[in-house]
């Protein structure tokens, strides 16, 4: 039996994040212990979903984990399962799962995923504003690979340099190779290069919440793991960004502690459980 069969059980509570780029699940059952699954959006679609006539299956059992009692889903996918499972939104996920592993109750939450950005104002323990860009993928995850891609840069390489930065202006993910190509021919080290590509995520970030009055930042999706981007945040600003220890899973997480809201309220109101 594998380690994640183990941890769950029938009454288990499972968050799962569609995303573009990965599938993240974390599960629990009582709130101490997570386990977490990262797969790639294509294979998980490719060879754990099933789809019919009728309804929508994932395939549990070749991922390793017993089927969970309730679960709540999320992310870029999630139009695929809000027909069969129980849906939130991202906005709710990232703010519950930020809440949980930090703590706090007044921040700004940025959360940069592979083809969006989302802020979100907390205070007080509620969502006062957020904004969101999900319409192009300029200074996302996929603006970060397709630049270090195109440099023939490994990803722990590219994401390790922040000092001296060139000035990138255009974080298109599709055409910000062009930009990069001038700074080749005028003989600009790629370090340099590759510190302006990052430092150009951070600084598209600052102008999406730098409106806003607190000075503490938490940092969550996958492009929070890039340590140049992050440094480039902190040398741009006078904020205290945090780093959750799961920035990646957070929004899994935050379905997670969803679901089991959800099965507190049914257990209290005797409400029919939705079979997952």
């Amino acid at each position: 039996m594998s380690c994640a069969a183990k941890i769950l059980t029938r009454a288990a509570f499972l968050g799962l994040d569609f995303g573009s780029r990965f599938v993240k699940l974390a599960y629990t059952t009582d709130l101490v212990t997570f386990g977490k699954r990262k797969l790639d959006t294509l294979t998980f679609y490719r060879d754990y979903f099933r789809r019919n006539a009728k309804r929508v299956e994932i395939d549990w059992p070749r991922l390793g984990l017993e089927p969970p009692a309730y679960l709540v889903a999320t992310g870029y996918g999630k139009q695929l399962l809000q027909a069969y499972f129980p849906t939130i939104t991202e906005i709710r996920a990232h703010f519950r799962g930020a809440g949980w592993q930090t703590g706090l109750t007044d921040f700004i939450l940025l959360e940069i995923g592979g083809q969006d950005t989302k802020v979100l104002y907390v205070k007080q323990g509620r969502v006062f504003d957020f904004l969101s860009n999900d319409r192009c993928a300029a200074g996302t995850g996929r603006y970060l690979e397709n630049m270090a891609r195109f440099l023939k840069m490994s990803w722990p390489e590219f994401t390790s340099y922040s000092q001296e930065p060139v000035t990138i202006s255009n974080t298109c993910a599709i055409f910000g190779e062009t930009e990069l190509i001038g700074h080749l021919l005028d003989g600009v080290p790629l370090p340099r290069i590759a510190a302006g590509v990052n430092d150009s995520v951070a600084r598209r970030a600052l102008t999406m919440f730098r409106r806003y009055p607190s000075r503490t930042l938490v940092f969550v999706g996958g492009v929070a793991r890039n340590q140049a981007v992050v440094d480039c945040l902190r040398q741009r600003g006078d904020y205290q960004v945090i780093i959750p220890p799961d920035p990646q899973f957070n929004g899994a997480l935050g379905c997670c502690l969803e679901a089991h809201h959800g099965m507190e309220h049914i257990t209290q109101t005797n409400a029919p459980l939705a079979k997952v």
